[in-house]
């Protein structure tokens, strides 16, 4: 049935382009120019995609709908605000029930990941989005720890519009209200975005209500360039359904579970981050740099008393700097960076939803300092490129209470040397090979750390995850067609993954599950269609296997193969976008189990301007789950009584208006 659904929506996406075809422009596919501060090369050895985003195009309704597009990469979880965004790029990130991990994400110039690995994306203002690279090799020679993926996303510096205001009604009580405010000049440019988003969520139990608010500033002086980031994220509320067994699955699909309900389970956040990013010239180099501070103040009710309760304040402060020329052949960067990291934690009975008496109460720490550096010899059909690292961590605990008199101190230190060599052959102007090694690692981080089964104080038994891999990709690019077809096979040692425990049912535990290897082929392409669009798809097929003593399976909570269909047309005032996901089945849990059966997901989004006597108003439709698919927004591996399931949302409407002026 899902492979006639598949072939119908193919046959109409293609249909309605012979229908359309004498109606547009042509259309033209610029030539990607990456902007991470930490690729030296114009043309790297490394597997990169990127995603851009028209000012006027349609935008995204949330983070995943903005960057999932990319082979290699799966996203999901963007139902349950309270558990936050799930990414795994190549398998990295999986273990993760809520936020993310293994994965370094960069908001405009400045980290949004902590150094101990941990990242949010819940206050990133999806739809200010211009760009996003993702660099799917693995990257600690670059962006050391926890750099099995690295997205790099960036917003747009103006906007030709000065004022836009916009709301969004939709389905299972969705609202969002924000206002932009944009100006530039010649020598500076300001955004200001303000936003509210509410929602009584599909499931019992899951309603969220978020504020925030954006501010970039870009200014140019003389040989520098200045950038200014604010941003303030205000979450009242996110209550979290729980997960399901199967057969309360069939029973009621949005039901949320009985003891979240009862232990009242949610969190609270708020959360400001700033940054300063300056580049400038000097006889030296170019030099980049930047410095930012972040504090999130964290309330979570978990479903169970003990310890169910938690109190979490974290500040997060670093900066880097680095210098890279060129000299004939060769090409060169140098860099160093230093990060610290403070959570102060604290646990309380959870009465049936009341805060009770204390239970922990402990400061953790995570400070790095890194050093790196990348070279290349470049010819006009080659290039040979390498480059290394070295870390070192310190990781303590400091217990304030003491509690049944088990004073703990805790005080660890880590390095990690992390090399990288690639090579790049270009077969003539439009197609070129490359192949390329390097390592990862990844430490755990402090909430894993924390999450102690043995009670107080820090899992004294989870080590470190070290991966090392090779990339092999050919790659065409086109003035109509461009595509790219990656091979990878990486070797990871102490794999984290994640489990639960009785009594402590919604609280996640981590510990290391010997060897894996991730072995995948990756098909990214893009065809312009002329008068009719644009055309993108990818494919993923790969193998995540682990061997732990004399078992071994596949890693649970990621597919096997997925792939991703786009379609976008425009035709003067009109926009359509059309996409169809097809994520092939995977296991929730260790032992391989449970198969989570494979899903088909279509959503469709249009939208129309109008001139209305010297105001525009536009208005859009979106269509989320368009073929009302049963599927799962979110698999929590490896969880107590086969509690896996959080059921994703059935066919849903937003109808947006936006004026402009």
């Amino acid at each position: 049935m899902k492979t006639h659904k598949l072939l119908s929506l193919s046959a109409l996406l293609f249909l309605q382009t012979n229908l359309f075809a004498i109606q547009l422009d042509t259309l033209n596919l610029d030539e990607v120019m990456l902007k991470s501060a930490l690729i030296n090369q114009a043309n790297p050895a490394l597997t990169v995609s990127e995603i851009s985003y028209d000012e006027y195009g349609i935008r995204a309704v949330n983070f995943q709908d903005a960057i999932d597009f990319s082979a290699g990469l799966w996203i999901t979880n963007s139902e349950n605000q309270a558990q936050d965004n799930r990414m795994v790029i190549r398998g990295f990130g999986a273990r993760s029930a809520f936020g993310i991990r293994g994965l370094k994400i960069i908001l405009d110039g400045v980290p949004l990941t902590t150094p101990d690995g941990q990242s949010q994306v819940d206050n990133i203002p999806f739809q200010l989005i211009e760009n996003v690279e993702i660099m799917k090799s693995l990257s600690s020679t670059r962006y050391g720890n926890a750099s099995g993926g690295v997205v790099i996303i960036n917003t747009f510096s103006n906007l030709a519009d000065k004022y836009i205001v916009e709301a969004g009604y939709g389905s299972y009580g969705y609202k969002n209200i924000k206002g932009t405010y944009s100006t530039n000049s010649e020598k500076s440019s300001t955004i200001l975005n303000i936003s509210k988003v509410e929602s009584n969520g599909y499931r019992d139990h899951s309603s969220y209500l978020n504020k925030s608010l954006f501010f970039k500033h870009s200014r140019k002086l003389q040989n520098m360039n200045l950038k200014f980031n604010l941003l303030y994220f205000d979450s009242p509320y996110a209550f979290d359904p729980g997960g399901l067994n199967i057969e309360s699955v069939e029973e009621n699909r949005s039901q949320a579970r009985d003891r979240n309900i009862l232990y009242n389970s949610q969190e609270s956040i708020k959360q400001i981050q700033t940054g300063v990013v300056l580049d400038w010239d000097t006889k030296l180099g170019e030099v980049k740099s930047n410095v930012y501070y972040s504090n999130r103040d964290f309330v979570g009710l978990l479903p169970f008393t003990n310890g169910g309760y938690v109190e979490l304040n974290r500040d997060f402060s670093g900066a880097e700097i680095s210098i890279k020329d060129k000299f004939q052949n060769f090409e060169w960067i140098v860099g160093t960076s230093i990060q610290d990291q403070k959570d102060y934690r604290r646990r309380f009975e959870n009465n049936e939803g009341e805060k009770g008496a204390i239970t922990l109460d402990q400061i953790e720490s995570f400070s790095s300092y890194g050093a790196f550096a990348l070279a290349s010899y470049n010819k006009e059909n080659y290039s040979i490129q390498s480059g290394v690292r070295f870390d070192l961590h310190e990781i303590s605990l400091d217990d304030n209470v003491g509690i049944d008199q088990q004073y703990v101190e805790y005080s660890k230190s880590l390095k990690a040397f992390s090399p990288n060599v690639g090579f790049i052959y270009n077969l003539n102007k439009k197609d070129e090979v490359y192949i390329n090694y390097g390592k990862s690692y990844e430490t755990p981080s402090l909430s894993e750390l924390s999450a102690n089964p043995n009670g107080v104080g820090f899992n004294g038994d989870l080590n470190p995850m070290n991966s090392s891999g090779f990339d092999l990709g050919f790659r065409n690019k086109s003035q109509n067609l461009s595509y790219s077809i990656t091979a990878f096979y990486i070797n990871t040692k102490d794999e984290i993954v994640r489990y639960e425990l009785e009594g402590f049912e919604g609280m996640n535990f981590y510990r290391n599950l010997g060897t894996s290897k991730r072995i995948g082929t990756e098909i990214e392409v893009s065809y312009n269609l002329g008068n009719s669009g644009v055309l993108n798809a990818s494919y993923t097929q790969a193998k995540y296997e682990f061997k732990n003593q004399e078992v071994s399976g596949d890693l649970p909570g990621i597919p096997k193969s997925n792939f991703a269909l786009e379609w976008l047309y425009g035709y003067k005032d009109f926009d359509l976008k059309l996409d169809l996901k097809y994520v092939n089945s995977l296991y929730a849990d260790n032992n391989n189990e449970v198969k989570v059966p494979s899903h088909l997901l279509s959503n469709i989004a249009l939208k129309n301007k109008f001139n209305l006597k010297g105001f525009f108003l536009e208005v859009g439709l979106h269509v989320r789950n368009l073929l009302d698919e049963k599927y799962y927004d979110n698999i929590r591996t490896n969880a107590f009584g086969n509690r896996f399931y959080e059921p994703a949302s059935l066919r849903s409407f937003i109808l947006s208006i936006k004026t402009t002026f």
